[in-house]
């Protein structure tokens, strides 16, 4: 039986009758492309998941990491597929051609990983990291360095990592005490990271770490940290591969989930002679890594929204088969499948509703994100640009700890067998945990949105979001089936205005109270962003039942939005309450009384 299961219909929903995703396709960069070849590619893309990326997950999770003598071996099957992988253009399929890509909208990289991370979340990491890594050096490197890294990161030969964290240095990037000093046209990196996800591995030939490091001489806190790009093993002038670099994986943590990908310790410097070149300005790494690390926060969101949907059709697999108990009523005589069954009914619908919606919500923010890269200088583009900014700690937060609780949901309909590891929902709770944690965590994310993201610009990020749903409310609040939803989700629009404006000025006055509910607040901004996708959806859907007559298919799209809004937003609406309430508790809290 497969364990990968998604609904191709619900992606191309979103693609093409909600956002229309060939729009993009008027923009410069992408005028040779049209939306059949944008079909094609997510069509090339679910025939690559299901016949090399899906069988990994049961390999790799057999397998796990092997540690020894300083160096990590991973399933012999990886190395095969992580070659193809970049051989075939998954890994560049939205990069400059100028390096190898093939000059597809950054929204299609979403996709893919959508697809991909459902169906071995473990596997797919490598793929993504070598292409955040290859992306960083494509924007800041020199050229020479450029050609000589990016085409074989590209083309599968080569891996890449993000190495950021250090023992002393986690969210605190300030901390950081990695150095460099500068030796001819490099530097000599000095240093220790940890918690490096693919940080060795025998995949290939070559994996090429972007490290943050201090400069001697440079200022101290995050002004003096600058990028290096650091390989594995040295590459010669010519690109091609010579000794090993004074690079050493130390160690390899021992996980709860993700047990076929390796996270690693990695010591640079033990021996005086880890070279590293310089990428971007000196100074200026944190700013040049935070490219990477936004895309990554929304690829958390991906996991975290990809998990919970392969999770939530397996459960719906299961509870169509599964036969046990009598229908409630008593009309139906003998036993009957448990989709039959209200309570495992309502666990289903949460789900479909919760991974529809994440899953709008994140495309929606990649169809901005290409919009903001790629349209012509002016409002309108700044406008995109706002948006994603404010969109970017939503979907990393809220999507990575709401997926979990859909895997925790689809075990809850799976009973006993959901505990068993005879089937995969285990698994992938296991696996979605660490989302929350990765890439600063959730409670960091809502900081950032609630301070950071509100004060930009006097709240132009704000304001952009905010006028996004109140555009979509004033022009569907008297829908004749839906627009009793659409008030509910106006008036709950309204009360997180309110919030939010009230928790801005706390944030000034009271910063500890303040930050004592930055992340329920946040909870808000997702349930709110996934109740207007979910009726943005419901609107088109019925517009189409109008013209064509009802399927069950489009009234499930009405269904699901107008339970989303009914059940949720009235939960909303009191945790906001919460969010100003005058009780000190978890500041007052004796730390003896814990």
């Amino acid at each position: 039986m497969s364990h990968f299961k998604f609904n191709e219909k619900d992606l191309f929903f979103i693609l093409k009758d909600q956002l229309s995703y060939g729009s993009l396709c008027s923009l410069p960069r992408y005028r040779d492309l049209d939306e059949a070849t944008l079909d094609m590619l997510v069509q090339e893309a679910i025939k690559f998941t299901r016949g090399v990326v899906e069988p990994l997950q049961e390999v790799g999770e057999q397998w796990g990491v092997v540690y020894e003598d300083g160096q990590v071996r991973c399933a012999p099957e990886y190395r095969e597929a992580f070659k193809l992988y970049g051989e075939t253009g998954w890994t560049a399929a939205a990069r400059d051609p100028e390096y190898g890509g093939q000059g597809f909208p950054h929204m299609m990289r979403i996709v893919i990983n959508d697809l991909m991370y459902g169906a071995s979340q473990s596997f797919n990491m490598a793929p993504s990291l070598t292409h955040g890594a290859a992306h960083l050096i494509e924007n800041f490197a020199t050229p020479e360095l450029k050609k000589r890294f990016i085409p074989p990161m590209f083309g599968g030969n080569w891996a890449g990592t993000m190495a950021l964290t250090e023992p002393d240095a986690g969210s605190n990037l300030a901390a950081i005490r990695t150095t460099a000093a500068r030796e001819g046209d490099h530097f000599k990196i000095k240093g220790n990271k940890i918690f490096i996800s693919w940080g060795d591995h025998d995949l290939t030939e070559n994996i090429i770490h972007l490290v943050l490091a201090r400069i001697e001489g440079a200022p101290e806190g995050i002004k003096g940290i600058s990028l290096f790009i650091v390989p594995k093993f040295r590459v010669l002038s010519d690109g091609s591969v010579g000794e090993q670099n004074d690079v050493l994986c130390s160690s390899v943590e021992k996980k709860l989930g993700l047990h076929a990908s390796p996270t690693c310790a990695l010591n640079f410097g033990d021996n005086d002679g880890c070279e590293g070149y310089l990428c971007g300005e000196e100074n200026r790494g944190l700013a040049h890594m935070f490219q990477m690390m936004n895309a990554a926060r929304i690829n958390t969101g991906v996991s975290g929204m990809t998990l919970g949907s392969t999770a939530y059709h397996n459960a719906l697999a299961y509870a169509g088969e599964r036969v046990q108990g009598s229908e409630v009523t008593r009309k139906k005589p003998g036993s009957i499948p448990i989709i039959g069954h209200p309570d495992v009914r309502r666990m289903l619908l949460w789900m479909k509703s919760m991974v529809d919606g994440m899953r709008s919500m994140i495309y929606t923010g990649a169809f901005w994100s290409d919009l903001s890269l790629e349209m012509d200088e002016g409002n309108e583009k700044a406008r995109y640009q706002a948006l994603v900014e404010f969109m970017t700690p939503i979907i990393k937060a809220y999507c990575s700890d709401m997926g979990f609780r859909v895997c925790e949901t689809a075990i809850q309909v799976l009973g006993g067998y959901g505990f068993s590891k005879e089937y995969p929902l285990e698994q992938y709770l296991r696996d979605a945990k660490i989302m929350s944690l990765y890439e600063g965590t959730n409670g960091i994310q809502s900081m950032d949105l609630l301070g950071r993201k509100m004060r930009i610009q006097n709240g132009v990020c704000f304001k952009a979001f905010m006028g996004e749903i109140d555009a979509f409310c004033r022009a569907n609040i008297g829908h004749e089936t839906l627009g009793e939803s659409v008030e509910s989700l106006s008036k709950t629009t309204e009360k997180l205005a309110r919030t939010a404006g009230e928790m801005a000025d706390l944030s000034k006055d009271d910063p500890a109270q303040w930050s004592s509910y930055t992340y329920p607040a946040l909870l808000c901004f997702g349930d709110v962003t996934v109740a207007w996708r979910l009726l943005d959806m419901a609107v088109i859907a019925q517009r189409i039942m109008d013209q064509k007559g009802e399927t069950d298919y489009y009234r499930g799209k009405v269904l699901q939005a107008t339970y989303f809004t009914g059940v949720t937003l009235p939960m909303t609406l009191a945790r906001l309450e919460t969010c100003l309430r005058k009780g000190r508790e978890v500041v007052d809290m004796p730390e003896g009384a814990f």
